[in-house]
């Protein structure tokens, strides 16, 4: 009866320490998904998320995911929808803060031009460079991650033309635009 006793008392002192330890243990990868950009510009992105060094505060992060502008109509071009391969580098400073770069390259697809009435289908490459802060909470299991920055198409196998307004009189090309992010979660 004693031994078991110790034996018990053993077992039962490796599982403390050990669930102690898979508890302080920061999670290695995530899950994380936009949840306003469906509503606010009819696009989805998801990424699968590894760190992959962390040395104090300093650490960082790649990722690689999915893409996908939903086809809707743009004033000064057609009919626009983009499916896409995303990658990027998360680098945090301290604690949430960090700052990112990502690219997404894949098919831009634009049907009925607004002046040419063609369908263009291209190759593209977006780059785009963030800044933001991660929320944790739940245990460290879930977090939330605003972000602001700036992103520009650097490159597009088929052009087409995108004018400045609704007039359709002056082409201006591709330009930078501002955009924002609020992406939700899942450590694991």
């Amino acid at each position: 009866m004693k031994k078991t006793l110790i034996v018990f008392a053993i077992i039962s002192m490796a599982a403390t320490s050990l669930f102690a330890q898979t508890e302080q243990k920061e999670s290695k990868f995530s899950l994380e998904t936009d949840i306003l950009w469906p509503f606010l510009v009819q696009a989805t992105r998801t990424h699968f998320v590894i760190k992959l060094w962390q040395n104090g505060q300093l650490r960082g992060d790649v990722y690689g995911g999915i893409n996908i502008d939903f086809p809707r109509d743009r004033d000064t071009e057609g009919r626009f929808a983009d499916y896409s391969i995303a990658s990027g580098y998360r680098q945090y400073f301290w604690k949430g803060l960090h700052l990112e770069y990502s690219q997404t390259t894949g098919l831009g697809v634009l049907e009925d031009h607004v002046t040419t009435g063609k369908t263009y289908n291209s190759f593209d490459w977006l780059v785009t460079g963030y800044a933001g802060y991660k929320f944790e909470f739940a245990k460290r299991k879930l977090y939330v991650l605003p972000q602001f920055g700036m992103a520009r198409v650097i490159y597009k196998s088929n052009p087409w033309p995108i004018y400045e307004d609704n007039t359709l009189t002056k082409e201006v090309g591709e330009s930078p635009f501002m955009l924002g992010s609020l992406r939700l979660g899942f450590n694991f």
